[in-house]
């Protein structure tokens, strides 16, 4: 599915993602983009040079961890075609060795976009609805 990444409410480009849980897809930058760039590089850069587990321990001499935290503080979202916004745990971009960016979203912990809807008890006869009719007592 198609989607709007968006920062602050501004959208930073379009995403083309798969169905799943844990998804990722490669980010097409609008002008808009070009202003975290160098916050993204940064964190990428540090967060390729730590590698995955290196990336929980202390911050090291290159000063890994403030291009990390610095790049963590960026939130993004997701708007999907019908410009509503998508559920998502997390939407993650970081920038690829080769200079691609990468958009990393998880839905798995997402709460429900379609909220469920309860329907009243039907009201027999001359019986008036009571609030609470038809729910169990506690």
């Amino acid at each position: 599915m198609r989607y709007a990444v968006v920062h602050e409410g501004t959208p930073i480009g379009i995403v083309e993602l798969p169905a799943g849980e844990l998804v990722a897809g490669a980010l097409s930058p609008s002008s808009a983009f070009e202003a975290l760039r160098p916050t993204l590089h940064a964190g990428s850069a540090a967060l390729l040079t730590l590698g995955f587990f290196g990336a929980a321990t202390a911050e090291g001499p290159n000063g890994g961890g403030t291009a990390l935290r610095a790049a963590a503080a960026l939130r993004f979202d997701l708007i999907d075609l019908r410009g509503e916004l998508a559920p998502t745990t997390f939407v993650n971009v970081i920038e690829a060795p080769d200079g691609g960016l990468v958009v990393l979203a998880c839905f798995g912990h997402a709460h429900a976009a379609i909220p469920a809807v309860r329907t009243p008890a039907p009201v027999s006869g001359t019986e008036e609805a009571k609030p609470g009719s038809g729910e169990p007592d506690v």
